[in-house]
């Protein structure tokens, strides 16, 4: 089953004489490419192995008529759950839900994708981010805590990491045995421990995850779960000063954090406090401000070095009103309107050309006169399709809600692309699998295309057909010619109805946990967390 796209990243080639760019998407477990001149990729690319396959078993086998087919069990794949782009442009990162990989592609002149490297984290990656000297991949994980790892491990540094068996030996940890014993425990209750303690003795010892085999460092922690992750760097603003860098995390527990960046992570900047529901969402916007969301019924802009609230924006009426637009949206959504709650899945930044921060003095006073144009942001909700835009204007009061741009499906990432100089297109994944507005319910059939084009006209956004014409092959054919190569490897095997049904509804599921888990983030009544 072809996989919508859950996570998409572009390269814009910055050239005035043409401006070029290259788009990225992930669907499930396959990595698809395409650039503006029309070359093409897919990874890991199956066809050949299927065909050799079909080929071998054809060479080996004299008598067809009596070839017993065997039913295998489904492959259980990765699917990826985050796309990063290096600052240079030159690699991706990508990193896999299941196995909790992190992996390193160099992106070659012709769109062509080489693995570079691949390292497993102990737990899984929820966001990725690059320094800025793409030197560094930050990693936070679900448990709270954010790995900084090289982008290219060196031999040396793999040695170095890898810990000596003799040293494990020798360090080897004695089996557990109770401390108390039967003549020393005189009630029913202790009684009752000892034997629990007792039969995790008779177990043994528990198996222990093995350490990382490649140089990494522990960053910073959180006592929550962490759900985003930002790096910037500020000039110092004085001539001759060292740029100051900076990490932002977010987690479940309302708290945004600034952190000082490598090596001084440890040291806390300090606490943007307002939030009364999870946090899912970071973006800086070109100007420097901090905009955050999550379960909360608003958006919330920062002045982030200083701690400060700026504004806020209400997310859930604007999305309200959004979906009394459209009847059948307005029956599934707002049934029960007083009980409606938003999750936030994304804020992008539009780019515009505008001046470049260069320190924080700049971040507090440099708020641009046409402040629609200078910061402005896209805004998704699970399960909404459609997209919000916020003007920020960096003063209490400054900003405005803008349209809603009514899409196909559930919104699911955006990214923006440069046909020409000072153009700008966003691109949009959306979910062609599912009932637009239900992060359940599943189309009878599914749609042909999972993307849509809309490109900026100064005040609004506008379809766009240009791009939308070179994208084709990315936004279906692409797909469809995935699916196939995993039809084909399953064509050699006994799959009875049943088993098609089971594996159908197993592929269902898998998309749903890669593309809406937001919501799950916000805490019951009545759980202690």
């Amino acid at each position: 089953m072809p996989f919508p796209y859950q996570c998409i990243q572009a390269r814009n080639s910055g050239e005035r004489e043409a401006a070029g760019w290259t788009l990225f998407g992930a669907c499930g477990s396959r990595l698809v490419v395409q650039s503006s001149g029309g070359s093409n990729f897919v990874w890991p690319s199956g066809k050949n192995n299927v065909s050799e396959e079909k080929e071998t078993e054809d060479d080996t086998q004299e008598r067809p008529e009596k070839r017993i087919k065997l039913s295998h069990p489904p492959e259980i794949k990765s699917n990826f759950c985050c796309l990063s782009l290096s600052n240079d442009k030159q690699h991706i990162v990508a990193a896999t839900a299941e196995d909790k990989c992190i992996r390193v592609f160099k992106i070659e002149p012709d769109c062509r994708l080489s693995e570079l490297s691949q390292r497993c984290m102990p737990r899984r990656p929820c966001a990725i981010a690059i320094t800025s000297d793409d030197s560094t991949i930050l990693c936070a994980d679900k448990f709270g805590d954010v790995y900084a790892l090289p982008l290219f491990p060196s031999l040396e540094e793999e040695r170095s990491s890898t810990p000596n068996s003799g040293h494990n030996e020798a360090t080897t940890e004695k089996p557990y045995v109770p401390a108390a014993s039967m003549l020393t425990v005189h009630s029913g209750r202790n009684r009752k421990v000892l034997e629990d303690q007792m039969k995790q003795a008779n177990l043994g010892k528990k198996k222990t995850k093995e350490p990382m085999q490649f140089k990494h460092e522990l960053l910073l922690g959180h006592v929550s779960m962490l759900t985003d992750i930002a790096y910037t760097t500020i000039d110092a603003g004085v001539e001759g000063g060292k740029p100051r860098s900076f990490i932002l995390t977010a987690d479940r527990d309302e708290h945004i954090r600034i952190s000082r960046g490598p090596s001084q992570a440890y040291i806390i900047e300090g606490f943007c406090q307002g939030h009364e529901e999870f946090i899912s969402r970071l973006c800086l916007t070109g100007s420097g401000l901090l905009v955050s969301g999550g379960g909360d019924d608003y958006i919330y802009v920062w002045d982030w070095l200083n701690s400060r609230l700026i504004e806020k924006l209400c997310i859930r009426d604007t999305v309200i009103q959004f979906a009394r637009t459209n009847p059948e949206l307005a029956a599934s959504l707002l049934a029960d309107e007083a009980s409606f709650k938003i999750a936030v899945s994304g804020i992008w930044s539009v780019p515009h050309d505008q001046p470049k921060v260069r320190s924080s003095t700049d971040i507090v006073y440099m708020r641009l006169s046409n402040h629609l144009q200078g910061d402005e942001i896209l805004v998704a909700c699970e399960g909404i399709p459609g997209l919000f835009r916020f003007g920020i204007g960096g003063t209490p009061g400054g900003s405005a809600v803008g349209e809603a741009i009514s899409l196909d499906g559930n919104a699911l990432g955006v990214v923006f692309v440069c046909p020409t100089t000072g153009a700008c297109t966003a691109v949009v994944s959306v979910d062609n699998l599912h009932k637009p507005g239900s992060t359940t319910e599943v189309r009878e059939q599914e749609g042909p295309f999972r993307l849509q084009y809309f490109s900026y006209q100064g005040d609004h956004w506008e379809a766009d057909t240009v791009v939308g014409g070179k994208l084709n092959w990315f936004s279906s054919r692409a797909l469809a010619d995935t699916a196939s190569v995993a039809n084909g490897q399953d064509a050699g095997s006994d799959m009875t109805v049943e088993t098609e049904k089971a594996r159908r509804a197993a592929d269902e599921k898998a998309v749903r946990d890669i593309l809406y888990g937001i919501a799950n983030l916000r805490k019951r009544p009545g759980t202690e967390d």
